[in-house]
Protein backbone atom coordinates (compact mmCIF):
# COMPACT_ATOMS: atom_id res chain seq x y z
CA UNK A 1 0.00 0.00 0.00
CA UNK A 2 2.67 2.40 0.48
CA UNK A 3 4.38 1.48 -2.67
CA UNK A 4 0.78 3.01 -4.51
CA UNK A 5 0.64 5.81 -2.32
CA UNK A 6 4.63 6.74 -3.87
CA UNK A 7 3.45 6.14 -6.90
CA UNK A 8 -0.06 8.54 -6.54
CA UNK A 9 2.66 11.23 -4.78
CA UNK A 10 4.50 10.65 -8.49
CA UNK A 11 1.81 11.20 -10.61
CA UNK A 12 1.15 14.72 -8.76
CA UNK A 13 4.65 15.31 -8.79
CA UNK A 14 4.87 14.96 -12.98
CA UNK A 15 1.23 17.13 -12.99
CA UNK A 16 2.85 20.09 -11.19
CA UNK A 17 6.44 19.68 -11.96
CA UNK A 18 8.05 21.45 -15.01
CA UNK A 19 7.04 19.73 -18.17
CA UNK A 20 9.83 17.79 -19.80
CA UNK A 21 9.67 16.41 -23.14
CA UNK A 22 9.05 12.72 -21.72
CA UNK A 23 5.58 14.65 -19.72
CA UNK A 24 3.33 12.02 -21.19
CA UNK A 25 5.41 8.71 -20.72
CA UNK A 26 6.02 9.85 -17.27
CA UNK A 27 2.30 10.25 -16.83
CA UNK A 28 1.31 6.74 -18.60
CA UNK A 29 4.09 4.97 -16.59
CA UNK A 30 2.75 6.36 -13.20
CA UNK A 31 -0.86 5.77 -13.84
CA UNK A 32 0.08 2.33 -15.11
CA UNK A 33 1.95 1.24 -12.54
CA UNK A 34 -0.76 2.21 -9.89
CA UNK A 35 -2.88 0.55 -11.56
CA UNK A 36 -0.92 -2.49 -11.87
CA UNK A 37 -0.19 -2.52 -8.28
CA UNK A 38 -3.87 -2.14 -7.98
CA UNK A 39 -4.56 -5.17 -9.63
CA UNK A 40 -1.92 -7.34 -8.18
CA UNK A 41 -3.38 -6.38 -4.74
CA UNK A 42 -7.28 -6.55 -5.03
CA UNK A 43 -6.64 -10.34 -6.88
CA UNK A 44 -3.74 -11.54 -4.67
CA UNK A 45 -1.28 -11.44 -6.97
CA UNK A 46 1.49 -10.33 -4.51
CA UNK A 47 4.28 -12.28 -5.67
CA UNK A 48 4.15 -10.50 -9.30
CA UNK A 49 4.04 -7.01 -7.52
CA UNK A 50 6.70 -7.76 -5.21
CA UNK A 51 8.92 -9.02 -7.89
CA UNK A 52 7.99 -5.94 -10.58
CA UNK A 53 8.65 -3.70 -7.01
CA UNK A 54 12.25 -5.46 -6.55
CA UNK A 55 12.79 -5.13 -10.21
CA UNK A 56 12.03 -1.69 -10.98
CA UNK A 57 13.67 -0.04 -7.84
CA UNK A 58 17.40 -0.92 -7.58
CA UNK A 59 18.52 1.45 -11.06
CA UNK A 60 17.23 4.31 -9.17
CA UNK A 61 19.61 4.06 -6.80
CA UNK A 62 22.76 4.95 -8.98
CA UNK A 63 20.39 7.76 -11.13
CA UNK A 64 19.49 9.84 -8.00
CA UNK A 65 23.09 9.98 -6.71
CA UNK A 66 24.39 10.66 -10.12
CA UNK A 67 21.86 13.79 -10.22
CA UNK A 68 22.92 14.47 -6.73
CA UNK A 69 26.76 14.96 -7.61
CA UNK A 70 25.85 16.37 -10.81
CA UNK A 71 24.15 19.25 -8.83
CA UNK A 72 27.35 19.63 -6.63
CA UNK A 73 29.26 19.97 -9.90
CA UNK A 74 27.07 22.35 -11.05
CA UNK A 75 26.94 24.83 -7.67
CA UNK A 76 30.86 24.17 -6.86
CA UNK A 77 32.26 23.75 -10.70
CA UNK A 78 34.10 20.64 -9.38
CA UNK A 79 35.30 18.74 -11.99
CA UNK A 80 35.41 15.26 -9.48
CA UNK A 81 31.76 15.41 -9.40
CA UNK A 82 31.23 15.50 -12.31
CA UNK A 83 33.73 12.53 -13.20
CA UNK A 84 31.52 10.76 -9.82
CA UNK A 85 28.28 11.64 -11.42
CA UNK A 86 29.47 10.33 -15.24
CA UNK A 87 30.42 6.87 -13.42
CA UNK A 88 27.26 6.85 -11.64
CA UNK A 89 25.09 7.44 -14.68
CA UNK A 90 27.15 4.21 -16.18
CA UNK A 91 26.33 1.92 -13.23
CA UNK A 92 22.98 3.45 -13.70
CA UNK A 93 22.68 2.68 -17.48
CA UNK A 94 24.16 -1.24 -16.87
CA UNK A 95 21.43 -1.66 -13.81
CA UNK A 96 18.85 -0.21 -16.20
CA UNK A 97 19.77 -2.86 -18.57
CA UNK A 98 19.83 -5.58 -16.75
CA UNK A 99 16.75 -5.17 -14.66
CA UNK A 100 14.42 -3.15 -16.40
CA UNK A 101 15.28 -4.75 -19.91
CA UNK A 102 16.38 -8.24 -18.94
CA UNK A 103 14.81 -9.15 -16.20
CA UNK A 104 11.50 -7.61 -16.60
CA UNK A 105 11.07 -8.67 -20.11
CA UNK A 106 11.35 -11.83 -18.48
CA UNK A 107 8.72 -11.35 -16.26
CA UNK A 108 6.12 -9.77 -19.15
CA UNK A 109 7.11 -12.69 -21.09
CA UNK A 110 6.46 -15.12 -18.06
CA UNK A 111 3.07 -13.64 -17.04
CA UNK A 112 2.26 -13.68 -20.79
CA UNK A 113 3.41 -17.10 -21.96
CA UNK A 114 4.37 -19.39 -18.62
CA UNK A 115 1.11 -18.17 -16.58
CA UNK A 116 -1.25 -19.28 -19.24
CA UNK A 117 0.06 -23.11 -18.34
CA UNK A 118 -1.15 -23.28 -15.01
CA UNK A 119 -3.91 -21.00 -15.06
CA UNK A 120 -6.77 -19.71 -17.75
CA UNK A 121 -6.55 -15.44 -18.07
CA UNK A 122 -9.60 -13.11 -17.53
CA UNK A 123 -9.69 -10.00 -18.09
CA UNK A 124 -7.99 -8.56 -15.26
CA UNK A 125 -5.07 -11.20 -16.00
CA UNK A 126 -5.37 -9.62 -19.82
CA UNK A 127 -5.33 -6.08 -18.29
CA UNK A 128 -2.34 -6.88 -16.46
CA UNK A 129 -0.93 -8.20 -19.18
CA UNK A 130 -1.39 -5.51 -21.17
CA UNK A 131 0.00 -3.18 -18.59
CA UNK A 132 3.04 -4.98 -18.01
CA UNK A 133 3.96 -4.50 -22.03
CA UNK A 134 2.78 -0.85 -21.67
CA UNK A 135 5.19 -0.62 -19.17
CA UNK A 136 8.64 -2.73 -20.70
CA UNK A 137 7.69 -0.79 -23.97
CA UNK A 138 7.97 2.74 -21.83
CA UNK A 139 11.60 0.72 -20.51
CA UNK A 140 12.47 0.60 -24.04
CA UNK A 141 11.70 4.70 -24.99
CA UNK A 142 13.98 5.16 -21.97
CA UNK A 143 16.77 2.73 -22.40
CA UNK A 144 17.12 4.39 -25.94
CA UNK A 145 17.74 8.14 -23.76
CA UNK A 146 19.73 6.31 -21.93
CA UNK A 147 22.05 5.18 -24.99
CA UNK A 148 22.08 8.84 -25.92
CA UNK A 149 23.52 9.99 -22.91
CA UNK A 150 26.09 6.91 -22.99
CA UNK A 151 27.12 7.84 -26.47
CA UNK A 152 27.97 11.44 -25.34
CA UNK A 153 29.92 10.10 -22.63
CA UNK A 154 31.98 7.84 -25.04
CA UNK A 155 32.16 10.98 -27.02
CA UNK A 156 34.31 12.93 -23.80
CA UNK A 157 31.09 15.08 -23.37
CA UNK A 158 29.36 15.18 -19.58
CA UNK A 159 26.08 13.47 -19.14
CA UNK A 160 23.03 15.53 -19.66
CA UNK A 161 19.77 14.92 -19.75
CA UNK A 162 18.07 14.61 -22.53
CA UNK A 163 14.76 14.77 -21.47
CA UNK A 164 15.25 18.51 -20.24
CA UNK A 165 13.96 21.20 -22.40
CA UNK A 166 16.54 23.35 -20.41
CA UNK A 167 19.27 23.20 -23.65
CA UNK A 168 16.43 24.13 -25.85
CA UNK A 169 15.29 27.56 -23.91
CA UNK A 170 18.74 29.02 -23.57
CA UNK A 171 19.88 29.44 -26.57
CA UNK A 172 16.22 31.29 -27.17
CA UNK A 173 16.99 33.39 -23.95
CA UNK A 174 20.32 34.43 -25.16
CA UNK A 175 19.09 35.73 -28.26
CA UNK A 176 16.60 37.60 -26.89
CA UNK A 177 19.09 39.51 -24.84
CA UNK A 178 20.97 40.08 -28.10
Amino acid sequence: LLYIARYYQAILSVLFEAKRKDFVEMLVHHVVTVTVIYISYVYGWNRVGVVIMVIFDPADVPLHVAKLCKYIAEATKGRWWQFVADRLFEVFAIVFLLTRFVLFGYVCWSAHIEATEYFPKGLAEWTCVGLLYTLFALQIYWFFLILKVALKLLRGHAAEDPRSDDEDEAPKATKKNQ
